[in-house]
């Protein structure tokens, strides 16, 4: 299986897109809520993990190897931060919705670079 297919390659689009979108703050309708750019962002994330992240590991059973611990940790930090926008706390280094959804969206592309990474390498 591999990490970047097709629908991967829509949804990155799709997620980039949003970002932009909130990161910018244009008047777009249901999308000029940075809240609601955070969530749409979250949930395109998690259907590209479920297609080439830990659908990929599930498959090929690789639970505890080294890269998919980094997964992760990116996917819990992801989530951590999400939950953090929400309820109110207060993280270091993000002092806003809007600074979130670009960390959010940092970790998610670091997250794609190491799904590639560990696909590349369990072919050598």
């Amino acid at each position: 299986m591999k990490p970047i297919t097709p629908t991967i390659l829509g949804l990155a689009l799709l997620a980039a897109i949003v970002v932009f979108i909130g990161a910018t703050g244009k008047k777009v309708p249901v999308l000029s809520n940075v809240r609601v750019d955070i969530i749409l962002l979250v949930i395109i994330g998690m259907a590209m993990c479920t297609q080439g992240g830990i659908g990929r590991v599930a498959a090929t059973g690789q639970w505890s190897h080294p890269l998919s611990i980094i997964g992760y940790l990116l996917g819990g930090t992801i989530l951590l931060t999400t939950v953090a926008v929400f309820v109110g706390w207060k993280l270091p280094f993000i002092q806003s919705d809007q600074q979130a959804l670009i960390v959010i969206a940092i970790l998610a592309g670091l997250k794609v670079l190491n799904a590639v990474t560990h696909y590349l390498l369990s072919r050598a």
